[in-house]
C-alpha cells in the first residue's frame, strides 16, 4: 500500500462550513473501485481531505498491487476516528454504500454509520431546475463554478488504467490515478459555494423596485406584465435563469429580477353555499337569498356553482395556491387563480417581498 500526502493550497469557503461545526470535524472523501458492484469489485484508491491548523490537508491510500484493499480500507477507518461529518458529492448514492459493503465482506468496523453525510450532489439537487443543466455530475459543476479543474478524465475510464498498472507499475500510470482522485476531492472543497443556494429557500427576497410594463404579443394582444426587482443576503456563485407558467425569473450576484404576468379585467369571485344564492341574469351576478325580497322573481333564478359569482374589475396577479384570499377565476372550471393586486399591495414592500419569494418558490418547484 502506498500513502501519499500533500497541501491543499486552493482558496475555500471554509465560512460556509463553520456554521455547522468546527472544520477539524469535517471529512472530505472521494473513493476509485475497479467497478460499479461492490459485492463483485473493489476499491483501489481512497482520498481524505482534512483540516489541521496549518490548513487543508490531503491523504490517499493507493493498492499498488490489487491485493491491499483491507489494508487501504484499515488505514482509513483508523484515520476517519475523530471525525464527525463526511463531505462527499453523490456519495450517498455510491462511495458510502460500496465502503459499507466492503468493509463488511472484510469483517471491518464501520465508522461511517456514526458520521453524518453532507452530501454536496443532494444540496444542489432541488435546484437543478433553476440551474438547467444537460447533467449534474461533478465535474459539471465544477465547470459551472470556474474552478478551474484540468483533469477531466472519470472514474470509469482509469478502471482500464488502474489494471494496466497493477500488470505494469509505470510510475505514469500511477500519476494518473492519483491526479484523477486528487482532483475529484480537492474538487468538493471548491464546490463549497454550492451551499449558497440553500438561502434561496430562507425566502428573504428585499424587493426594492416594482412596476408594470405593457407590451405587444406576438399575436398583436396587448399585455401587461410585472416586474419586481430583488437583493439577496449574498451573491449566488453562478446565475440563474428560469421559467414556469409565464413566470421568469434571473438573479445574478445578489440582484434579481421577476417577470410576473399582470391582468386587468373583469373576474369573478365564487361564493361556496350556492344553494343560498340567487343567480340574476341581467346584472350577471348572485345574490343572497336574504336579499332576495327586493328583486322580482322574474329577474332571478336558483343560482348553480357556475353562477355562483360576483363580479369585479381591476388588475390580477396569479397565485397556485390559496397564497391570498379571496381568490378570482375566469370561469367556474378555470384551474388558474387570481388575487387583486391592490393599491395597498402595490405600497406594501413587505407584501412584495413575500409575493416576490412565493413566486420563486413556484419557478423552482415546478416539475
Amino acid at each position: 500500500m502506498r500513502i501519499i500526502s500533500n497541501t491543499i493550497t486552493i482558496k475555500s469557503r471554509d465560512e460556509l462550513l463553520a456554521d455547522r461545526a468546527p472544520l477539524s470535524e469535517y471529512l472530505f472523501l472521494d473513493i476509485e473501485t475497479t467497478g460499479l458492484s461492490a459485492e463483485q469489485n473493489q476499491v483501489y484508491l481512497i482520498g481524505c481531505i482534512y483540516h489541521q491548523a496549518d490548513g487543508w490537508n490531503l491523504i490517499q491510500w493507493m493498492d499498488t498491487n490489487g491485493n491491499e484493499e483491507k489494508e487501504v480500507l484499515s488505514s482509513f477507518l483508523l484515520f476517519a476516528v475523530g471525525h464527525s461529518i463526511l463531505v462527499h458529492y453523490n456519495g450517498d448514492r455510491f462511495d458510502i454504500p460500496f465502503l459499507q459493503k466492503r468493509l463488511a465482506l472484510h469483517g471491518l468496523s464501520d465508522p461511517t454509520l456514526e458520521m453524518q453525510s453532507l452530501d454536496l450532489y443532494r444540496e444542489i439537487l432541488p435546484f437543478r431546475r433553476l440551474l438547467g443543466l444537460s447533467d449534474y455530475r461533478q465535474q459539471t459543476m465544477e465547470s459551472l463554478l470556474g474552478t478551474g479543474r484540468t483533469e477531466s478524465e472519470s472514474g470509469g475510464d482509469l478502471v482500464k488504467v488502474y489494471r494496466k498498472y497493477i500488470a505494469d507499475p509505470d510510475p505514469e500510470l500511477l500519476d494518473r490515478l492519483v491526479a484523477h482522485n486528487s482532483a475529484d476531492v480537492t474538487g468538493l472543497l471548491s464546490l463549497l459555494p454550492l451551499l449558497i443556494y440553500r438561502e434561496l429557500d430562507s425566502g428573504e427576497f428585499r424587493v426594492h423596485r416594482a412596476q408594470a410594463n405593457y407590451y405587444t404579443d406576438y399575436d398583436g394582444t396587448r399585455k401587461e406584465e410585472l416586474f419586481v426587482f430583488f437583493r439577496l443576503p449574498v451573491p449566488l456563485p453562478a446565475p440563474v435563469y428560469s421559467s414556469a407558467d409565464h413566470c421568469y425569473v434571473k438573479i445574478e450576484g445578489d440582484s434579481g429580477i421577476l417577470k410576473i404576468p399582470l391582468y386587468s379585467e373583469v373576474m369573478k369571485y365564487f361564493y361556496a353555499n350556492y344553494k343560498d344564492y340567487y343567480f340574476l341574469p341581467e346584472e350577471d351576478m348572485a345574490i343572497h337569498k336574504y336579499l332576495a325580497s327586493y328583486v322580482e322573481k322574474n329577474r332571478r333564478v336558483q343560482a348553480r356553482p357556475e353562477t355562483c359569482y360576483t363580479r369585479k374589475a381591476g388588475s390580477f396577479l396569479p397565485e397556485w395556491d390559496l397564497y391570498r384570499t379571496p381568490f378570482f377565476k375566469r370561469s367556474y372550471k378555470d384551474k388558474e387563480l387570481f388575487f387583486e393586486f391592490s393599491d395597498d399591495c402595490k405600497r406594501d414592500r413587505n407584501f412584495l417581498s413575500g409575493y416576490a419569494a412565493y413566486v420563486f418558490a413556484h419557478i423552482k418547484n415546478s416539475k
